[in-house]
């Protein structure tokens, strides 16, 4: 490894705060100094700025739990984030799959089928919800309480890119089966090629 190839992975790791503390003479001057903290800012910044821009429901729903900045700055700095705000989004709402909060996991889910909807993917995502989606974006958007699960009934959504709005959904009595296609008369049509994902994965 060149000496420039040292200093680049070396500055890197300070900005996103990762590795062993530098032993270069020079990494240690950086890591010292004040604008690396300033820079990592400015580098957390602009990350937040664009997801609260692209990712609008999963940005409201962790800042109400919290949780925001703490995930942008863990998610940061444990993948390698693109510079293009589309492709940042999906990486981060994929990378939100893994939360432990089963409601992060569905607004994320949703947010991310949606963004793949508009812009042409082909086939069905479907997810199911254990309380109101409705009633849950308007908690968002208003800040006003988040509605608690409906025992008993699911809310069964499909997203597509040739749906009217891009989204349907149906209240059903009965739990989602994860050994179902989850094919729902009322939703008009069978599409083949699909993604389900069963409230038991949530």
């Amino acid at each position: 490894m060149t000496r420039l190839e040292l200093w680049q992975r070396g500055l890197l790791d300070l900005i996103k705060g990762r590795g062993v503390a530098p032993k270069d003479s020079y990494l240690v001057r950086v890591a010292e100094s004040r604008e690396i903290a300033i820079m990592r800012e400015i580098a957390l910044w602009w990350r937040a700025f664009d997801l609260e821009a692209h990712c609008g429901f999963s940005a409201r729903l962790l800042k109400r739990l919290g949780r925001f900045h703490v995930l942008v700055a863990k998610y940061f700095n444990s993948n390698a984030t693109s510079p293009f705000a589309e492709e940042l989004s999906l990486d981060f709402l994929t990378w939100l799959q893994g939360d432990d909060d089963p409601l992060v996991r569905t607004v994320s889910f949703f947010e991310r089928a949606v963004l793949l909807a508009r812009a042409g993917a082909s086939g069905v995502f479907e997810v199911c919800w254990d309380r109101n989606p409705d009633l849950v974006f308007y908690a968002l958007e208003e800040g006003n309480e988040i509605p608690g699960k409906e025992p008993g009934y699911v809310y069964r959504m499909a997203i597509a890119s040739d749906l009217p709005h891009f989204v349907t959904c149906t209240r059903e009595a009965d739990p989602c089966d994860r050994n179902s296609v989850c094919c729902d008369g009322r939703v008009g049509r069978y599409v083949a090629r699909r993604r389900f994902v069963p409230l038991s994965e949530f």
